[in-house]
Order: C-alpha cells, then sequence, then structure tokens
C-alpha cells in the first residue's frame, strides 16, 4: 500500500470526522474532493484539495440533505452543481434551487 493511499485514507476519515466537518458524503476528482455536511440551519458542500486540513476552496447552500446529497451524487465536477439556493463567495442565490430564477445580493 503507497503512502498516498494511506494519506488519502487518512483524510477521508477526518472529513467524516466531528473534527473535520462530519461530512456525510465524499466524492474524489481528479482536482480535489467535493463533501456534504450539516450546519446549523441548512447543509453545503464544499470542495477542496485533498489534504488540506485547514481550508476549503468554494461552497455551495442546499435547503436540506437531500437535495446537497443529489447536488452531489449528479455533479460532474465541472461548472456549479445543481440544486443550491446560495452561494456566499458570489452573492448569488438560486431561489428553490432554480438557475432560471438566479440573482445576486451582497
Amino acid at each position: 500500500m503507497s503512502d498516498t493511499l494511506n494519506i488519502d485514507r487518512r483524510f477521508h476519515q477526518w472529513l467524516r470526522s466531528a473534527e473535520g466537518g462530519s461530512c456525510a458524503e465524499v466524492r474524489y476528482f481528479e482536482w480535489g474532493y467535493a463533501a456534504i455536511k450539516p450546519l446549523l440551519f441548512h447543509w453545503t458542500m464544499i470542495v477542496g484539495q485533498v489534504g488540506d486540513y485547514l481550508t476549503y476552496d468554494d461552497r455551495w447552500c442546499y435547503a436540506d440533505a437531500n437535495a446537497a446529497k443529489r447536488g452531489l451524487r449528479d455533479w460532474s465536477g465541472e461548472g456549479d452543481p445543481d440544486g443550491w439556493h446560495r452561494h456566499p463567495r458570489t452573492g448569488r442565490r438560486r431561489p428553490d434551487g432554480d438557475p432560471k430564477r438566479e440573482y445576486v445580493e451582497f
């Protein structure tokens, strides 16, 4: 077993732990990872680099766990995932996850 696999396994376990955010589901892509986790009033999908224990690169907010799970499951890893209602970095909002109703609010 290579060291890389050990590091990835440890990182995956960390993401799933309370310390790592209690991520419910994680997917890996050529560029890094995407994971969903609960927040206080909604769910979020975070994306980042495998092995980065301090930060993540971006996130999208979802109304509930089912929407977040669908977004993660169906996402190609390029562009925006589907079904989110808020993208904090850009101020974009999509009522009911509908891209046709997107607007920007800061």
